[in-house]
């Protein structure tokens, strides 16, 4: 049987945030989760309305939503794909799962036992992988087109000219039709291997993220005709490995965004590390742009930015975008370095 003590030591080590709220809708107790969650000291939070915890434009219909459910309390498990929003202290809302448990506990005074999970990770993941769906999609139609209209136009006109040669009767002139030939082989070769490169993740470990980034940066100078000013710092071997991918990959998207939408012929990206993290800077002189609410934007929208931003999230980084009309674009995005294992334990 367990005792009192028990049941405080269960509360407490509970992984979700737990409340119990009194049948007036007070908070009248919680457990560390709560509170870490919600930002709170338990002397500010503890004996308020429970919808201080609730959005301020959702506070009148939650009042009624709770009374409803105290005049017939039954248990609500998580998992009922509502979408619910929590307010912390500092005025952020979270999204969040919460379950309903009805109990008198030792008092016999009606009580609801609230278990609150924050669902942020959990979205931006889901988020993020709708947002990888389409861009799967995006560049399938890409690559469609590239074979399309460089490497199979190339085929075709490497058929044309072979026939040429068959037929041709002056050796001389066969002999540059066969090296015109080679040449457009070897091109058609490079450009195969270049997309082979865009296409595949770099091996990092190998190659080193400096290396990597380096060479996918001369790819895009030799394909586009755009300049890239490049400071690569070294980055030393303790680097994740999903956290290098990610970091290569959005220095990647932000040089390309560069090209498609700058409006100039440069750019300049560096690359620079601590013993805490690795920091990449991609800055146009160019047109610039009105910066959107990327909180607010769907998969679809703006998926290059938003996949930018969450990739980092995904790597416990960050990424700051500053851009207006006129005023170039600079993008910073900075990842940490794991800790070496000995230092871990």
């Amino acid at each position: 049987m367990l005792n009192q003590r028990d049941y405080t030591a269960v509360f407490e080590s509970s992984p979700d945030a737990m409340l119990v709220v009194d049948a007036n809708g007070v908070i009248r107790d919680l457990n560390r989760q709560a509170l870490a969650m919600f930002g709170y000291g338990r002397e500010e939070i503890e004996g308020s309305p429970v919808e201080r915890l609730v959005p301020e434009a959702s506070r009148a219909r939650h009042v009624l939503h709770r009374r409803r459910y105290g005049e017939s309390p039954h248990p609500r498990p998580m998992g009922q794909e509502l979408e619910l929003q929590a307010l912390r202290k500092d005025g952020m809302t979270i999204p969040v799962e919460i379950s309903l448990s009805p109990s008198t506990l030792g008092s016999g005074e009606p009580h609801v036992i609230c278990a609150v999970r924050d669902m942020t990770g959990w979205k931006r993941l889901r988020r993020l992988s709708g947002m990888m769906i389409t861009g799967a999609e995006q560049e399938r139609r890409h690559l469609s087109r590239e074979l399309h209209d460089e490497f199979l136009q190339s085929l075709v006109a490497l058929k044309i000219r072979a026939k040429l040669l068959a037929d041709e009767k002056d050796d001389a002139e066969r002999e540059r039709a066969r090296e015109r030939m080679a040449g457009e082989i070897a091109d058609t070769i490079r450009g195969v291997k270049r997309m082979i490169r865009g296409l595949l993740p770099p091996a990092l470990d190998h190659q080193g993220l400096s290396s990597a980034i380096g060479s996918a940066l001369r790819d895009i100078e030799e394909v586009y005709g755009f300049t890239v000013h490049a400071r690569l710092g070294r980055v030393g071997r303790s680097m994740d490995e999903n956290a290098a991918l990610a970091l290569y990959r959005i220095v990647q998207e932000a040089v390309m965004n560069a090209v498609r939408h700058s409006g100039v012929g440069e750019a300049a990206v560096t690359l620079e590390s601590t013993a805490e993290a690795v920091t990449a800077t991609v800055r146009d002189e160019g047109c610039g742009f009105a910066l959107p609410d990327l909180e607010a934007l769907s998969g679809d929208d703006c998926i290059g930015l938003v996949g930018m931003r969450e990739r980092a999230a995904l790597t416990g980084g960050w990424l700051d975008i500053r851009t207006s009309p006129g005023k170039g674009t600079t993008v910073r995005v900075s990842v940490p370095v794991a800790e070496p294992e000995d230092e871990q334990e």
